[in-house]
């Protein structure tokens, strides 16, 4: 179970566990004999058995050599196990590039394209020995932020021990009374999209509350994602 770091509206905050929602069924498949199967990454096609790859080398002869010979199959390669894979990016010319620079396209809500940024790795900014995650006072009803965004991932937030259980619930029942959703940041300010991982993506972070008696749920919800409506056209 992982540690966060979480503030409440008195800016109080406390080292608690969050993780998954819920839990994924593990799944076993047996062959008809009853034996355990177990997967496996297999090589389906090279570089040189591509489409674009067949194309450039037969052009508008491609469906005789299809069918006389086979090339979009290696018959030394096709079938190869797996293992140690690594990333790369290649060139045009199907060379291993090296230096590369990463870039972001961003797009407005109708999907055209406004602009690109250089493409950087943002660190993490919720460990608990950092600045904790807080309230921002910004409240939206829950039924509109469910229908304004799309929620990427959800993680439960828990207490670990009997202090942090009444800190948690307070929280919880707060939000469950109001029926609303508050917005959390993180950084120096707060303010800030939360980032759950070197690297990985910024999101837009809510807290949910529910409770049921002395139980209670705070739920940790991320998005990256705003439904718009898109701007009507002037016939």
């Amino acid at each position: 179970m992982r540690k966060i770091n979480i503030s409440n509206e008195c800016r109080r905050d406390a080292e608690v566990a969050f993780g998954n929602i819920s839990k994924r069924t593990k799944t076993v498949y047996k062959t008809i004999s009853g034996s355990i199967g177990h997967s496996e990454r297999r090589l389906k096609s090279t570089i040189e058995t591509e489409p674009d790859a067949l194309l450039q080398q037969f052009a508008d002869s491609l469906p005789e050599a299809l069918m006389a010979e086979d090339p979009e199959i290696d018959m030394e390669k096709a079938g190869l196990k797996l293992e140690g894979l690594r990333k790369v990016y290649l060139t045009p010319e199907k060379k291993v590039a090296y230096g590369v620079t990463l870039t972001e396209h961003l797009y407005h809500p109708d999907g055209t394209e406004k602009g690109t940024k250089p493409d950087t790795t943002v660190p993490s900014n919720i460990a608990i020995d950092g600045m904790p995650i807080r309230w921002t006072g910004k409240m939206i009803p829950k039924d509109k932020a469910m229908r304004t965004f799309v929620f990427k991932k959800s993680y439960q937030v828990r207490h670990v021990n009997g202090l942090t259980y009444d800190f948690l619930y307070d929280m919880a029942k707060k939000l469950d009374e109001q029926q609303v959703m508050m917005l959390v940041g993180g950084g120096q300010k707060g303010v800030s999209p939360l980032v759950m991982s070197n690297g990985g993506t910024p999101y837009r972070a809510f807290l949910e509350g529910r409770i049921d008696g002395d139980s209670y749920a705070l739920i940790l919800r991320l998005t990256h994602l705003e439904l718009k409506s898109l701007p009507s056209k002037e016939s």
